[in-house]
């Protein structure tokens, strides 16, 4: 089995209306966001020929995306929710992709070096 890892990056704020602790303050990360796709079988034929998928492929469905609801975005109003915690992000950007890249695997977010949240179907 082949994996594939493409790793974005972006600028939000958010607030965790619900929190009882500092995140129920406004504040704000610099997320890193994985998109992981799984293949069993290479292009065998073509300017593709044994890859799994071109990663400008991916980067082409992925940018729209951040830029239209992540990047430099308030997150509470883009995601339509309350409390848009890295879980939540890494769920909701799944089920945006998982119909426009063949192979999605997982979603990963990570709103610190240390902290990671991963999203998967499978």
């Amino acid at each position: 089995m082949f994996k594939l890892v493409k790793t974005f990056r972006f600028e939000a704020g958010h607030q965790l209306m619900h929190h009882d602790g500092a995140c129920s303050e406004p504040h704000g990360h610099s997320y890193t966001l994985e998109i992981h796709i799984i293949s069993d079988e290479l292009v065998e034929e073509g300017p593709k020929k044994n890859m799994v998928v071109d990663f400008h492929q991916i980067s082409d469905v992925v940018n729209p995306l951040i830029e239209t609801y992540l990047d430099h975005k308030w997150l509470n109003d883009t995601l339509d929710t309350d409390s848009p915690t890295s879980e939540f992000i890494a769920r909701w950007v799944y089920r945006k992709l998982k119909n426009k890249l063949p192979g999605l695997d997982l979603v990963s977010i990570s709103e610190t070096t240390t902290s990671q949240a991963i999203y998967s179907e499978r």
